[in-house]
């Protein structure tokens, strides 16, 4: 790896990851247009309301997928060939403990999770619907969610990526046939994403225990190693509880908007949400491109190549985001369109939630791949820090401004917050740097 030229070797990893992301944001706007045309604001209401339930599930996945990705590469950086195999081996069992206690709490304490957000009527039928079909398939998820992420570690960036994109491609097609021409509402939107994912994720296990893996797999390393279990979840703790976070904020707002406001409100933020969730995909896209390679030179103390690796990812994530942000504002009522269709009192609310929430919306890309190199070299605590205050800073923003700036206050509470929170992670990020140059001086 050391040979290779740094950016040529960023764009082999980051390409496939980013195409991957963008497919994945793509369809995940087109189901939300299917949702809002032919379900209407009750169905975009009701996927946002059981969205935090569902970012449980990706907690977890992108925890393990993460966590043995990460030291997967560490391993094989430092010559630890047998070690890897061995984190690879944690994967099953890590996928089927979680499974079984969230399907049960998506089965059994879904309905009233989505009527504690004060969920009512068709958003609080839909869904249930939704979370029923969800909750009957977790393990795929789960491992659908992991397998993609842990192939990037094993040198097949873009064979990872062709699955995504299948599994992406499949799923706007089958929301097609479910929502549009079986009328199948949310149960259909479930069971497009469930068998799409679940393609995805067993072409991603076939390459993961094939012959064409660089890591070799025996059955003895299938045998649980709570140490190694342990340092899997807390690498990856960070991404578990990013997605912990935006579940509980996305609770909080649901609730906030629907004591403010209404449910063409939170249809708003929801489609807000798909906006901002295509964004944060590109910006995952070039952290996980970024992170096999830089986990891979730091095992291997090439401290100058791991931090070109980083400068080029903010580059290309903070930059993008610029671009996409300054798109948002200029052009809001024709993304609003996408999903509004002729419901006009839709389509005002969406215009005025994206000016009003999303002006900053670049320097989320900026969290997301200083998480990443902070995970990518074993910090993954530091990480972890950067997601707790996200929270910790956000929540007082969204629940004392209303008071002040009735629903605007809601809407402005996380761009406010994000502008608070860059500057202690921007000294977090150059502390980091300096103790790397240090090593390089000890060197």
């Amino acid at each position: 790896m050391q040979d290779k030229r740094i950016g040529a070797l960023f764009a082999r990893y980051a390409i496939p990851a980013l195409i991957a992301m963008l497919v994945s944001g793509t369809y995940q706007i087109i189901a939300g247009i299917f949702v809002g045309r032919y379900i209407g604001s009750d169905g975009l209401a009701a996927i946002n309301l059981a969205w935090p339930l569902v970012g449980v599930m990706l907690a977890v996945g992108l925890m393990i997928g993460i966590g043995i990705g990460s030291h997967v590469s560490l391993s094989r950086g430092a010559g630890e060939r047998d070690k890897a195999s061995a984190y690879i081996g944690q994967l099953p069992l890590l996928v089927m403990l979680p499974s079984l206690l969230l399907s049960a709490i998506l089965y059994f304490a879904g309905y009233q999770i989505l009527e504690f957000q004060g969920a009512t009527g068709k958003a609080l039928e839909y869904g249930y619907d939704f979370l029923k079909v969800i909750a009957f398939s977790t393990p795929l998820v789960l491992g659908s969610i992991a397998a993609p992420y842990l192939m990037r570690n094993l040198n097949a960036p873009r064979l990872a990526t062709t699955f995504m994109v299948i599994g992406a491609l499949m799923n706007i097609a089958l929301d097609y046939v479910f929502i549009v021409h079986f009328r199948m509402e949310l149960v259909g939107a479930a069971l497009a994403t469930v068998i799409a994912e679940s393609t995805a994720m067993v072409l991603a296990l076939f390459y993961i225990f094939s012959k064409r893996s660089p890591v070799r797999l025996r059955r003895q390393h299938f045998k649980f190693r709570s140490d190694l279990s342990w340092n899997i979840c807390k690498n990856g703790s960070s991404s578990l509880f990013m997605y912990l976070y935006l579940g509980a904020t996305i609770i909080a707002y649901n609730f906030m908007f629907l004591r403010y406001g209404g449910p063409i409100e939170v249809a708003a933020y929801a489609v807000t949400g798909y906006l901002l969730t295509f964004y944060y995909l590109l910006s995952e896209g070039l952290a996980h491109g970024m992170q096999p390679i830089v986990s891979r030179f730091y095992g291997e103390k090439n401290i100058v190549a791991a931090k070109q690796v980083l400068k080029l990812a903010m580059y290309f994530s903070v930059g993008g985001g610029v671009i996409f942000t300054a798109a948002l504002l200029l052009f809001p009522s024709l993304f609003a369109g996408f999903f509004a269709g002729d419901n006009e009192s839709l389509r005002q609310a969406i215009v005025h939630a994206i000016r009003i929430s999303l002006f900053v919306l670049f320097i989320q890309g900026f969290f997301v791949v200083a998480e990443a190199f902070f995970q990518s070299i074993g910090e993954g605590h530091k990480a972890l820090i950067i997601t707790i205050c996200n929270m910790v800073i956000q929540l007082p923003f969204l629940f004392i401004l209303p008071h002040y700036l009735d629903i605007n206050g809601i809407w402005l509470a996380m761009p406010i917050s994000a502008i608070v929170l860059m500057i202690p992670v921007v000294f977090l990020l150059m502390k980091q740097i300096r103790m790397l140059n240090q090593q390089i001086a000890a060197a």
